[in-house]
C-alpha cells in the first residue's frame, strides 16, 4: 500500500505525462492503474461515493439568498485562530464530524479558513485521506450553510457526483448554483473550482482570497501531515489539476440560502 500511494502521487502530480517520457508515460499509468488499483475499495468511492458517515441526511437548497451579514471576511492573522471560534476545535484525527456550536458559519470562504488543518483520514472510503478531496470540500461547505453539497448528505466523496449535481442545477430555473467555465479570471471567493475525475483524479476545492485554494491534501502540504484540509493551491497552479481532464474544470457559484441555525 505505501508504494501505491508512491504511484498515486505520482500520477497526481503529472509525473508519468513530461515530454521526457513520451507515450512510455501512459503505458506506465495504464499498466500500473489497471494492475493494482482498479478494483480498490478507494477507487469504487471515489467513482461513486459513499454516504457520509453516520447516514444522517442533509437538505438540499433552492432559491437565491446571500451570506449571513454577521459574518465578515476575515483578516489574514484570523485565518489560523478562526476554526476555534466558531467551535471548529478538535482538529485531531478521530475528530468527530460536528456542526460548529453557533450554527452554520453563514460564510463559505470563513468556513474554508474554520477548517484548516481538519482531517480526512478518518473518514470512510477516503483512503485514509489520499481521497478526501470531496470529503474536504462538502464539509466546508456544509459548515458554512447548512445544506449539502451534493449527494444529500453532509460528506460526499466524489468528485464526479459534485461535478454532474452542480452542473445539473445550475441549469435549473432561478437555480442556486451557476456555473462558470472561464474558471481561470473569472473567479471570486467562496467559490467551489472542481475538475472532474477522467482518466485521472479529479480534484475539487474552495476558492478564498487572493485566488488562493483551501482543498484537501493527499500527501502533504508544506510539513503538514497527508490527508487533511490545507491552503495548497492557487488559481495559476490549479493548471495541474485541470490538465487531467480539462473539458470538466469549472467553478459553480453559490447563490443559495444560508441557515441560521441547525434545526
Amino acid at each position: 500500500m505505501k508504494n501505491l500511494k508512491k504511484f498515486n502521487d505520482l500520477v497526481q502530480e503529472g509525473f508519468f505525462d513530461h515530454e521526457v517520457l513520451g507515450t512510455f508515460g501512459n503505458v506506465i499509468k495504464d499498466t500500473m492503474s489497471s494492475s493494482v488499483n482498479t478494483d480498490s475499495i478507494e477507487n469504487e468511492t471515489e467513482l461513486e461515493g459513499l454516504p457520509e458517515p453516520g447516514g444522517s441526511f442533509s437538505n438540499s437548497p433552492a432559491g437565491k439568498g446571500m451570506p449571513l451579514d454577521s459574518n465578515a471576511t476575515l483578516s489574514a492573522e484570523q485565518y489560523d485562530s478562526y476554526g476555534s471560534k466558531v467551535g471548529i476545535s478538535d482538529k485531531s484525527d478521530n475528530a468527530k464530524l460536528e456542526q460548529p456550536s453557533s450554527g452554520p458559519v453563514g460564510n463559505i470562504v470563513n468556513s474554508a479558513y474554520a477548517n484548516l488543518n481538519v482531517p480526512t483520514r478518518g473518514i470512510p472510503g477516503t483512503g485514509r485521506g489520499n481521497l478526501g478531496c470531496g470529503a474536504g470540500t462538502s464539509l466546508m461547505f456544509y459548515r458554512a450553510t447548512g445544506y449539502s453539497l451534493a449527494g444529500n448528505t453532509k460528506v460526499c466523496l466524489s468528485t464526479q457526483t459534485i461535478y454532474d449535481e452542480l452542473e445539473a442545477k445550475s441549469k435549473e430555473p432561478m437555480s442556486a448554483w451557476k456555473k462558470i467555465d472561464n474558471w481561470r479570471t473569472n473567479y471570486k471567493p467562496g467559490d467551489i473550482i472542481v475538475t472532474r475525475r477522467g482518466g485521472r483524479a479529479g480534484h475539487v476545492g474552495i476558492v478564498v482570497n487572493d485566488g488562493n485554494i483551501i482543498s484537501n491534501s493527499s500527501s502533504g502540504f508544506a510539513g503538514d501531515k497527508s490527508g487533511q484540509i490545507e491552503q495548497n493551491y492557487t488559481i495559476k497552479s490549479w493548471e495541474s489539476v485541470a490538465k487531467r481532464n480539462p473539458s470538466k474544470t469549472a467553478i459553480f457559484r453559490y447563490q443559495g440560502p444560508y441557515k441560521n441555525n441547525w434545526s
